[in-house]
């Protein structure tokens, strides 16, 4: 999710990511291939003149066949699609130790495979990320080291969000992913913890939280109480006196939830 909201607010966040210099605009989404059935994590387009098409897979686990599948998906979007432009193949390792460097395809220019380690990135970005910094704490393990880190960083990140070429809403919602980012990393992480280093609105008080709760209320009936919550607590974002106002559930069925699904 940090993904894809960072790349569809700011599209040329990603060239700036990877290094990638194309002119005009460009929009950014996430598409199906329909033959397979596969998603892409997001396709670029050209929306004011001829330029190549961007494809982007976002690679975070081990996968020997990424190079082969992310070229199969590429080939049948064509086969599919009534498009002359070339192609840009983005592939970005979470961690490069998933990276299984076994590619034996290559493209004719002006098309391109790039693929690149996220971390070798936004080292090379420096201090101002702008909005890539909510990208930040992916780089981090849940190791206690890394974790003792965070009520320095934490404040750091927050001033490195905040830009004059953002509004005052695009801030907040930057700002808002970033907390989702912390505590994606961070999964065993409280809500308090993270608000006393970020000093923000508490989480069920933004739209960010606010998003969550409704999710629950929206399936509210008994049938679909219990699949909410254990949604809403692998998001591991959410209180279980939050997720038990949420779902009607009681705090006590929602902690027998949570013990479940860490067994």
């Amino acid at each position: 999710m940090p993904y894809f909201t960072c790349f569809s607010d700011s599209p040329r966040s990603l060239f700036r990511l990877v290094k990638l210099n194309l002119q005009g605009k460009y929009a950014f989404e996430s598409i199906t291939v329909k033959t397979t059935g596969k998603r892409f994590d997001g396709f670029m387009k050209r929306t004011d003149g001829e330029g190549p098409n961007v494809f982007v897979e976002i690679q975070g686990y081990d996968d020997n066949t990424i190079y082969w599948r992310s070229f199969r998906e590429v080939c049948m979007w064509y086969e599919e699609n009534d498009s002359s432009r070339p192609f840009i193949l983005v592939i970005l390792f979470t961690d490069e130790k998933y990276d299984p460097d076994n590619r034996m395809l290559s493209c004719r220019p002006p098309c391109r495979l790039i693929r690149k380690n996220l971390a070798d990135c936004l080292k090379g970005i420096g201090k101002k990320a702008g909005v890539l910094t909510v990208l930040k704490p992916l780089l981090l393990s849940d190791s206690k080291k890394d974790r003792e880190k965070l009520p320095k960083l934490v404040p750091q990140w927050e001033e490195e969000i905040r830009s004059p070429e953002l509004s005052e809403h695009e801030t907040k919602e930057m700002t808002e992913l970033l907390i989702y980012a912390i505590m994606q990393r961070f999964s065993d992480l409280n809500l308090e913890e993270v608000q006393k280093m970020i000093q923000l609105t508490p989480l069920d008080q933004t739209v960010a939280g606010q998003e969550l709760i409704q999710i629950g209320m929206d399936k509210g009936e008994k049938k679909t109480q219990e699949k909410t919550a254990r949604s809403l607590l692998s998001m591991g974002l959410l209180t279980p006196a939050q997720i038990s106002q949420a779902t009607g559930l009681s705090i006590k069925e929602v902690k027998g939830l949570k013990n479940s699904i860490k067994q």
